[in-house]
């Protein structure tokens, strides 16, 4: 069951690579402990023992998870790569020196006996993994294996758009070559196509992608196109993760994903792409992380409380009032629940100057999200905690009782939900998160879409992974105050 969802998701030729590549690594190991020990190089002993030598070279072996993760970064298992010759081999190269570097540091830091390692180990292992991952990529996989690979399943897209990128594929899937993939349905709002050129289906309107991926039989869906209303994009995304099929970004929609976070490129073409995964269906956002915000809410509370009765003096030094702020947010599904932070305003203000603020940024939204500057409101030592993030440190209560999380998209207040268009509110698909993609990836200089869209590609990419990224950042943000005030 895992195994042909794991083929109808990533495709044959994928999957067929990766097994290869782990016969490569296995083959290599082997190879290493023939030539080096059983050639009677060093004099040793190999009689007496043996074992010791395979351990070594073991421990070697057990880089294949991190080697797998390197070619991955170098695009080693893209369509555009794993079709190619020269290309292919200039990354394994690349790929496998940064995987023996990485090996010598580890190595080199954890200097135990039962460790130990020649440099010939390691010379050995590296090259002879380069000439079995070239011989099984290059010869076996691309001139044997592949076309009868792509003849058995070929990649079946929905392509969503006349783009320049969306002609390229188009042209590519036409070209009568042999390839992983097929363009079998385009949705050309602008007549552009029609079926007898492009031998596939061509619509007008985006169809329901439940119905039309069972009756068509499509692997992935791919936008290229940027004149999408932003509420076509998001029904597409979340109609993919029901599915279960693979989407792929080429709008502009996503150019801030591109530029601020990830520097995906696009399955076949040379471009920058958004990809979207499983995210909150995943083991991961529906169990671990709650743990996970449970354990690091309650110690990072235990650990701040000296720093938060700092921040308390302050705030009663600097001003009359409570210590702290708490008002109704809305948060997960539109719940709505009340949040805490410290006090940063003097008591008696008007929110007015707020809502005109916050509805202009929602009614552009291609503006900048940035604060009120020199608010007449914010008190001295108010100012300083809201530049490092520091005025919401109690929140860390509301993810302990369940209202929030370490990581997701900021909650908002009720007036603010209220003007919200319909794709606005896929962001509360979530418990709502003391720090963010956004917070991290230019707060105050992205606009509003912007924001919204940073917050639905953690919703759909949520991992264990990603979140630990985020929380490195954050630190850095709080401690510059980078974009906060």
């Amino acid at each position: 069951m895992i195994f042909a969802a794991t083929i109808r998701r990533h495709g044959w030729p994928k999957v067929t690579l990766l097994i290869l590549d782990w016969v490569a690594v296995t083959l290599a190991a082997i190879a290493t402990l023939l030539l080096h020990y059983f050639t009677g190089y060093d004099d040793y002993d190999v009689t007496h023992s043996l074992e010791e030598y395979v351990f070594r070279v073991l421990i070697l072996y057990a880089s294949f998870p991190l080697l797998v993760l390197i070619l991955r970064q170098h695009l080693l298992y893209k369509q555009k790569i794993y079709s190619t010759g020269v290309t292919q081999f200039a990354h394994l190269s690349r790929a496998l020196l940064i995987n023996a570097l990485l090996l010598i540091a580890v190595l080199f830091f954890i200097r135990q006996d039962w460790i130990q390692h020649s440099r010939i180990n390691l010379f050995l292992f590296t090259f002879c993994s380069l000439v079995l991952l070239s011989f099984f990529r290059i010869v076996l996989f691309r001139k044997l294996l592949l076309p009868t690979i792509t003849g058995i399943e070929v990649r079946r897209i929905l392509l969503v758009g006349t783009s320049a990128e969306a002609q390229e594929l188009l042209s590519q899937s036409m070209s009568g070559k042999t390839r992983p993939f097929e363009v079998v349905a385009v949705v050309d709002q602008n007549g552009n196509y029609s079926s007898e050129s492009t031998g596939a289906i061509v619509m007008n309107t985006i169809p329901l992608l439940k119905e039309f991926v069972t009756t068509h039989n499509i692997h992935e869906v791919v936008v290229a196109e940027n004149d999408l209303p932003y509420e076509d994009v998001v029904r597409l995304i979340s109609e993919a993760r029901e599915t279960g099929v693979p989407i792929h970004l080429l709008s502009d929609h996503f150019k801030v994903v591109q530029e601020r976070v990830t520097r995906s490129v696009s399955e076949f073409l040379n471009v920058s792409a958004a990809p979207i995964s499983p995210g909150l269906h995943g083991f991961y956002g529906i169990y671990l992380k709650r743990v996970i915000d449970i354990l690091g809410a309650s110690f990072g509370l235990i650990i701040l409380s000296p720093f938060l009765l700092v921040i308390a003096i302050l705030i009663k030094i600097g001003s009359a009032g409570p210590l702290l702020f708490h008002t109704e947010v809305v948060g997960q599904k539109g719940k709505i629940f009340r949040w805490f932070k410290f006090r940063t305003m003097r008591l008696g203000q008007a929110d007015e100057i707020h809502r005109e603020h916050v509805s202009e940024h929602i009614r552009l939204g291609s503006r900048p999200t940035a604060k009120l500057s020199n608010d007449p409101r914010i008190t001295g030592i108010g100012r300083w905690l809201r530049k490092h993030s520091l005025d919401e440190l109690p929140q860390l209560w509301n993810v302990v009782k369940g209202d929030m999380s370490l990581v997701g998209p900021r909650p908002c207040l009720p007036y603010e939900y209220e003007q919200y268009a319909s794709w606005h509110k896929e962001r509360f698909a979530v418990r709502p998160g003391m720090t963010g993609l956004w917070q991290v990836s230019g707060r105050s200089s992205v606009s509003f879409n912007d924001m919204v869209i940073l917050d639905l590609y953690y919703i759909h990419n949520v991992s264990p992974w990603l979140d630990t990224a985020i929380v490195l950042r954050t630190i850095g943000v709080v401690f510059t105050g980078k974009g906060g005030g």
